[in-house]
Order: C-alpha cells, then sequence, then structure tokens
C-alpha cells in the first residue's frame, strides 16, 4: 500500500538525524538559514523563524528516537533501520523530490505496487515526496550514507559526487525523443551507466523518465541565440545541465526546486529547463509566461537506488523482487507520456503560451549542441556512452509528427 508520510527511525545518531531529514527539519542537524522546516504528509514545508522554534523541533526529533528504543548505537547503518515485520516482511522508505502527480512520482507508485503485489505484501514501500524540499542534492547524500534507505535521484546531480556515468543523457540536444531514451535506459547501455552508483555506497536499480525539458522564460520566449545570450537560467545544481545551458549562451543559475517559483517571481532569474509536468505541479505557470516547445534541451531522467547496506540486509528473494520490479521501470515511465496529457491545455488555460523556434533558431541550437557535446566527450566514458547513443539514433526512423497543440495558444 502506498503511503506519503514515513515512520521515523530510532536507536542512535543517524535515526536521529534521519527523522530530522525525513520530517524536513533543517537546522539543527546538517541543515542551515535561519528556520526550521516541517514536513507535512503532502510533503509540504512551513517556515518557522524562530531559533527557539529550531531547538524544540531538534530536541523532541531527538527524543523521540531515543524514546522509542532502549538501545541502539553509533554504528547502526540502512540495514538496521529498515523495518523488519514479525512475519519476515521488511518496510523501506523510498525518497524522491517531486510531487506524487509528477511523472517521478506517477511511475514510482506503479513500482511500489508491483513490489508489494510481487511480494504478497512482504515488502512495504513507503515514499517521501518533495524530499528535502525538493533538493536532489541532498537526497543523493541521504541515500549515500543510509539516512534514507532508497531513494530516486536526478541523472543530473549525480556528478557532483563523482559519478560521470549518466552525463551522456542529458547532452544538449543528443537525445530528443522517447524511443531513443527507452533503448538507452532500458537496455545495456542503462545497465552499464548503473554500475557507476557503486562508487558512493548505493546499488543503481533502474533509469526512469520524467519528462524533456524545454526552454521556460518568464518575461520573454528563449528560442534564437540573441535571446538566450546572457539571460540568468535556472539549473538543478548539475554541472552537465550548467555545460549545456553555458552553451546555449545563459548564465546557469543552480537553484533547489524549492527555491524557483520566488526566483521566478522576483525576477532572479529569467527562465528554466522544465518539462510541463513540473510546470503544472509547482504552479509556474503563475510565474512564467513561455514555452519553446520544439527545443528539446534534454531528457530528465532519474535513478532508482537501493543504500547498499540495506540491500545487503535484505534476504535473497527480496533483493530479487526489488530488482526484477525495477527492469520494468524504464518502460512504466516511458509509458507515461505515450498517454493523452491535460498539461499543454492547462498551462494554456492559466496563460502560458506555446513558441515555436524558427529555422534560423533550431539552426543556433544545433550550434550549442555541438558545443555541449564536445565539452561534456572531455571525460572518455562520457565520450563512448554518447557515441553509443548516436549510434542508436542514426538508426532510426524519422520521429512522428508531435501532438497538436491547444489551439489559440501557439506562436512563431
Amino acid at each position: 500500500m502506498l503511503t506519503t508520510a514515513a515512520p521515523l527511525g530510532v536507536g542512535s545518531r543517524r535515526s536521529e538525524r534521519r527523522a530530522a531529514r525525513v520530517t524536513g527539519v533543517a537546522g539543527g542537524v546538517g541543515g542551515g538559514g535561519s528556520g526550521v522546516l516541517v514536513r507535512t504528509r503532502q510533503g509540504a514545508n512551513v517556515k518557522k523563524r524562530s531559533w527557539g522554534w529550531r531547538l524544540v523541533a531538534v530536541v523532541a526529533a531527538g527524543a523521540l528516537a531515543l524514546g522509542l528504543a532502549a538501545c541502539g548505537d553509533d554504528d547502526d547503518t540502512a540495514a538496521d533501520t529498515a523495518t523488519t515485520g514479525g512475519s519476515g516482511g521488511v518496510s523501506l522508505n523510498l525518497g524522491y523530490v517531486t510531487t506524487p502527480e509528477h511523472p517521478y512520482g506517477l511511475a514510482l507508485d506503479q513500482y511500489v505496487k508491483n513490489v508489494s503485489s510481487a511480494s504478497a505484501g512482504a515488502i512495504t514501500l513507503t515514499t517521501i515526496p518533495t524530499y528535502s524540499g525538493g533538493s536532489d542534492v541532498q537526497l543523493l547524500q541521504d541515500v549515500s550514507d543510509g539516512a534514507v534507505e532508497m531513494a530516486s535521484v536526478s541523472a543530473a546531480v549525480w556528478p557532483g559526487q563523482g559519478v560521470t556515468s549518466f552525463q551522456a543523457l542529458q547532452a544538449l540536444g543528443l537525445i530528443t525523443r522517447y524511443d531513443l531514451e527507452g533503448e538507452v535506459i532500458g537496455g545495456p547501455i542503462g545497465t552499464e551507466m548503473l554500475k557507476g552508483t557503486d562508487a558512493i555506497g548505493v546499488k543503481g536499480l533502474a533509469i526512469h523518465e520524467g519528462g524533456f525539458r524545454v526552454p521556460i522564460g518568464a518575461k520573454a520566449a528563449l528560442t534564437d541565440a540573441a535571446s538566450w545570450n546572457g539571460k540568468s537560467i535556472r539549473t538543478p545544481e548539475s554541472s552537465v545541465l550548467e555545460t549545456g545551458i553555458s552553451a546555449l549562451g545563459a548564465d546557469p543559475n543552480p537553484l533547489p526546486l524549492g527555491d524557483v517559483y520566488s526566483a521566478l517571481r522576483e525576477g532572479t532569474v529569467d527562465g528554466m529547463e522544465a518539462n510541463l509536468g513540473l510546470v503544472v505541479t509547482q504552479k509556474f505557470y503563475e510565474v512564467a509566461g513561455f514555452i519553446t516547445p520544439n527545443e528539446r534541451l534534454w531528457p530528465f531522467p532519474t535513478v532508482l537506488v537501493i543504500n547498499q547496506a540495506a540491500y545487503d540486509g535484505l534476504t535473497a528473494d527480496q533483493q530479487k523482487i526489488l530488482v526484477d520490479e525495477a527492469a520494468k521501470l524504464p518502460g512504466i515511465s516511458l509509458e507515461i507520456f505515450n498517454q493523452p496529457s491535460a498539461f499543454p491545455q492547462t498551462v494554456c488555460d492559466n496563460g502560458m503560451k506555446f513558441v515555436i523556434a524558427d529555422d534560423a533558431a533550431l539552426a543556433d541550437f544545433g550550434k550549442a549542441s555541438t558545443a555541449a557535446i564536445a565539452e561534456l566527450s572531455k571525460d572518455a566514458p562520457t565520450k563512448d556512452f554518447i557515441g553509443q547513443i548516436q549510434a542508436i539514433k542514426d538508426g532510426l526512423p524519422p520521429a512522428p509528427a508531435p501532438p497538436p497543440l491547444p489551439a489559440g495558444c501557439v506562436a512563431q
């Protein structure tokens, strides 16, 4: 059964830190800023400005953790914090940074159901959406050190932890269609990429998709080189995406997802790269006006992983179920994008305009793509993956025409 509120870990310093993170407490335990973030059951954050509130929240989290267990030591790992049922069942937490309505959440919801069914209810995965206010960087650190057992972490942020195996997936303009991406993430290339996660103590289970990113302009459309030049563009905290935005002539401005709405509203950034699922679920249509649908920047895959210690603590049968059901996740996620979507009409109804880039703008985009791919190819494994992807791309038939956009919301 899918739930969205995670139980607190118990019995150790790691458990106290885990309790603070999954409930959204920032400050006293590894946090920063001047307040306390408290996560609701839906994963929303409410900011308390008082330092007194911070102290109360941290003390309460620690007291709860210590009060629920009479023992525990500083050597606890994710394998210890996984809850084991009396009948041999196991419960694991699974964090991700978007809302449940986003394609990430929809695909993970199906994975949770499939795991429960395959295990006859013996494996319970409890999802934590909007994890840590939307910070993939924090989520990746937390699953690596065992504060949360499982996570689906955007491929974009892995280079920050020294894992470059996913960079080719988001080379500017390389993967621009879902059938190509399906062959990549669901085939031998994806399997090889997942091996890179071993370096930071997590086991890669699957790569799944969140929707192609396109340019989103706050006050003006982003189409040709002149429109990109010198603009401040929000990106995730990702060197690979910053490479692409820089190649387009703009200035990348890395921000956590939770800070993006106010940055667009206040003019701190001029635009962002996003998919319509993100625009709708985060209501960015309230603070941005323009979408360029025919400049697909890159897909936005995410990587499902489990902390290695947590994985090693499972039985062989439990491991097999998690791995086998994860193998279906690439296809599950891509099938979401083959279904009719209400997102285009929703953004249209809320005042956004689709601006079609002309041939000259697309030529500028092609030059930027070549430059970005050359830069990323300085990393030898990334260059090899790019070459393999390009070979598959060259063998595909022409892409089918995209579905029509809402009438009255399209401009050239």
